[in-house]
């Protein structure tokens, strides 16, 4: 199974009519005709089985199934991004596209929880990123086919309708866990750290980190009621942290481990119409190896399920909505 495809390939796609998420490097996907698509860019893709792949002329395509009803495709910014709940089909599940470290990404980031009809129903998607060495210098695009516009501090959403006979399910794979060093605590929201508690004492954040000699491949985990959350380091400054995703006071964090009990998610199955894993699995072979070799997918810098989250696995599946005869 490979959904790798020329943009030749993919503008055929596109001239049939099918309604199409597209992930790739802004060069070949500036080249598609206008349609019923959007895009986010990255040049790395996870491929069944165990490949890892960086391309810069080929674009992934998560194609929707024929029983679809409807796709709508909109656009948001800082101001409207807060819509995207509200927005969404009662049935059915919405792709969202940011681009990464853009004010539409941060808004979205530190208020998704707070969004009127936060995660009644599916919100899925990534933040788009681009080569490694230039993500935090250099921007990332969403693209929209409708339009034929590129956004680089936009959001794109497909709100995708279902009939009433299939359902959206959701999936998310973590296969980190908290580790057994310090607790960690912040007292405010954010995304640039500066102080910590750390088990309890107030530490500069950055200077802890360089004492300890911590491994940037790793995230920070919170514990939410048995649900682990990550939150991946982009970088250490002179006194500040900067972070992918927002951390949250009252929550301890510790830095992650590798859950080894953890199961292999089934990643390849017809029921799958969409996944994403982040840049922080790609670029560790055991976690690709162990894990992921099951997976089709872009690597993106944010995955998006109902909120941000950093260094996980999402997916989703369609299925069957039982029916009870009354007699």
């Amino acid at each position: 199974m490979d959904n790798l495809y020329t943009p030749e390939e993919v503008s055929a796609m596109i001239r049939s009519g099918a309604p199409l998420v597209l992930a790739g490097d802004l060069g070949v996907l500036s080249q598609l005709p206008k349609g019923n698509w959007i895009g986010g860019t990255t040049p790395f893709f996870i491929l069944y089985p165990d490949r890892r792949i960086t391309s810069y002329d080929k674009i992934f395509v998560h194609s929707l199934p024929d029983f679809v009803k409807k796709v709508t495709v909109q656009e948001y910014d800082a101001d409207t991004i807060q819509n995207i709940y509200s927005d969404a089909p009662k049935n059915g599940l919405t792709v969202l596209l940011i681009p990464f470290g853009c004010e539409t990404c941060n808004c979205f980031a530190l208020n998704a929880t707070s969004y009127e009809g936060f995660a009644v129903s599916p919100l899925v998607g990534w933040v788009t990123g681009r080569p490694l060495d230039s993500i935090m210098t250099e921007p990332s695009f969403a693209t929209s086919g409708i339009s034929g516009e590129v956004h680089s501090d936009r959001a794109l959403a497909m709100h995708i309708e279902l009939p009433e006979d299939k359902y959206a399910e959701l999936h998310i794979f973590n296969p980190y866990k908290q580790g057994k060093g310090d607790d960690i605590r912040f007292d405010r929201t954010g995304m640039v750290l500066k102080d910590a508690y750390i088990n309890g004492v107030k530490r500069n954040f950055a200077a802890y980190l360089r004492e300890t000699g911590f491994d940037e491949s790793l995230p920070f985990v919170a514990n939410y009621a048995g649900a682990m959350i990550n939150v991946v380091c982009c970088g250490i400054g002179e006194e500040e942290v900067y972070v992918s995703a927002p951390v949250f006071p009252s929550t301890d964090y510790r830095v992650a481990e590798i859950d080894r009990n953890i199961t292999e998610p089934t990643l390849i199955d017809e029921n799958i119409i969409f996944s994403t894993t982040c840049i922080g699995n790609f670029i560790q072979p055991d976690i690709c190896t162990q894990y992921l070799k099951k997976m089709n997918g872009p690597v993106v810098y944010g995955e998006i399920a109902y909120q941000l989250l950093n260094q996980t696995t999402i997916y989703v599946t369609i299925g069957d909505t039982l029916k009870t005869e009354l007699k």
